[in-house]
């Protein structure tokens, strides 16, 4: 479990069938094993060391994420799971992405924040409510306003700073987990 809130950002040191091998941006030391959101896709961790560590993703997380895009030094959000007692700062998200989409709109609004766009499948419509929490590359945002095809939320500058939503343009591939609360809600 994850709160969508981003510790770092993390490079891509390299890609090698499957295998990534990505910067160590963490303060404290990781363990074999450890489940860490990238962009929001939950990895578990093979080997690391001060400087790097890497997970291997299969077919079916590529298939099901943008990690297809991805090359090195690309950046990536990254996350590690909570622990019990931590405070929760963005919604619960699982690491287990819903879906791809394509930006439509980013650019800086008058007041300094940053308009993201996104067209998406109006089968999808049953999950993005306004005023309610999306993960959009991992990043915990809520929706400022949606129709039955369009979704829009709004980044403040702290976040494009710390993140690595800076590095969007229109036709950029993002990776898209819905609130998990409201999918439970839809299933009963």
């Amino acid at each position: 479990m994850f709160s969508g809130i981003i510790e770092n950002k993390a490079r891509i040191i390299a890609i090698d069938n499957g295998r990534f091998t990505i910067e160590n941006s963490f303060d404290e030391a990781l363990n074999l094993g450890q489940s860490i959101a990238h962009d929001g896709a939950c990895m578990t961790l093979e080997s690391f060391d001060d400087h790097q560590y890497s997970f291997f993703a299969m077919q079916e997380s590529f298939d099901r994420t943008n990690l297809w895009s991805k090359q090195p030094w690309d950046s990536f959000n990254v996350e590690r799971c909570l622990r019990v007692g931590d405070r929760i700062d963005g919604h619960f998200v699982t690491g287990h992405i819903d879906t791809v989409w394509k930006v439509s709109v980013f650019k800086q609004n008058n007041d300094e924040s940053w308009k993201l766009g996104i067209n998406f499948k109006p089968e999808d419509s049953k999950y993005i409510v306004e005023k309610w929490s999306i993960a959009i590359n991992w990043v915990s945002l809520t929706v400022v306003d949606e129709t039955p095809w369009y979704l829009e939320v709004c980044i403040i500058p702290h976040t494009l700073e710390i993140t690595n939503l800076w590095q969007l343009q229109v036709d950029s591939r993002v990776n898209l987990e819905f609130d998990m609360l409201g999918k439970y809600i839809l299933k009963k």
